[in-house]
């Protein structure tokens, strides 16, 4: 029996289709308690900064008879570090509407488009697939369709989460160094010493100025709970703080992320993570904050992971990154 039968396919309808997409991740979320939340505005932001990526060929909605949206994807891309075309799609399916017919359909669907883009494109010489497995433990249909597809798991994630009622230490700062405010003339220096920083990061692509307006256009973009050391006049480190107002409220929370944290590599082994990090928890909590969380590579040669567990972080949540070399079919 062919259960795709009762959908209609179709392509990206524009602007009306963002408040079924947010509600589309709602109801995901409200399933999956993923604590993150997304409005039709929030789609509509970041749908407004796209680079490489043309919603109208490259989105494939799946909606049932009543015209409710049960999934979509997107392909898009970007040039990594090791100069490969790197496509990377959401794969949004609404919980009751996951079966191993559907998930195949739009993988398949992922893999064909993503090959005429970068046969379109030009760009590279190599090409790969990516996609971000969030509950290792929980979503075990959509890694056996990944695998059955031939992705493979390359990294490992984890979330962490640290109780804001227990002892906070906040060690001094390195000598020569201090904290202070970020003027918002310096705003985009920050995000490019962060960008800088995470070069020696898996994975990693340079963060456009297109990245930049979609990330300080974001309601959560708050500099001033940044916690950022300077030495003189260069930036050290730098810890960048957020609070996600509407999903505290959605999921009852109250909790900020401490991510992402960066050192440059002339002030690395010094403490200074430790010590911003520590005073953004300080932080989090003079504000009424009862937790804070983060996500880390636990593969980090930096020891990232290890650091997180010392400052009394806790992983809640493991997550992994498929990828699927399309270079050689």
């Amino acid at each position: 029996m062919n259960h795709l039968d009762a959908y209609i396919f179709r392509s990206f309808a524009g602007k009306t289709d963002f408040s079924k997409m947010a509600k589309l991740i709602q109801d995901i979320a409200i399933a999956e308690n993923t604590e993150n939340w997304t409005t039709a505005e929030d789609v509509e932001r970041d749908y407004s900064h796209l680079v490489n990526s043309i919603p109208e060929k490259d989105m494939l909605m799946v909606q049932d008879q009543q015209g409710n949206l049960i999934a979509y994807t997107r392909v898009g891309w970007e040039i990594d570090d090791e100069k490969r075309q790197v496509f990377a799609f959401p794969f949004n399916i609404h919980p009751t509407a996951r079966t191993d017919q559907l998930q195949s359909h739009l993988l398949g669907w992922v893999e064909k488009r993503a090959k005429e883009v970068a046969t379109e494109s030009k760009v590279a010489e190599k090409h790969i697939l990516r996609v971000f497995l969030r509950n290792i433990e929980t979503d075990v249909m959509l890694r056996e369709a990944l695998e059955g597809h031939g992705f493979t798991a390359v990294r490992f994630m984890n979330r962490m989460v640290r109780d804001l009622q227990e002892v906070i230490d906040v060690p001094p700062l390195p000598a020569g160094l201090e904290v202070r405010p970020v003027p918002e003339n310096q705003y985009r220096s920050v995000i490019n010493a962060l960008d800088e920083a995470f070069r020696d990061h898996w994975g990693h692509s340079p963060l456009s100025d297109t990245d930049y307006q979609a990330w300080s256009s974001s309601p959560i973009f708050k500099p001033s709970l940044w916690q950022v050391a300077w030495d003189g006049e260069e930036i050290a480190a730098g810890v960048l703080n957020t609070v996600d107002e509407e999903a505290n409220k959605q999921f009852n929370l109250q909790r900020g992320m401490t991510d992402p944290i960066f050192t440059r590599r002339p002030w690395r082994k010094r403490g200074l993570a430790r010590a911003l990090l520590m005073r953004s928890l300080q932080m989090l909590k003079e504000m009424g904050m009862s937790e804070a969380m983060l996500g880390v590579d636990t593969q980090n040669p930096s020891g990232a992971f290890v650091l997180y567990e010392s400052c009394g972080f806790i992983p809640t949540l493991r997550s992994v990154i498929y990828e699927k070399n399309i270079s050689a079919n």
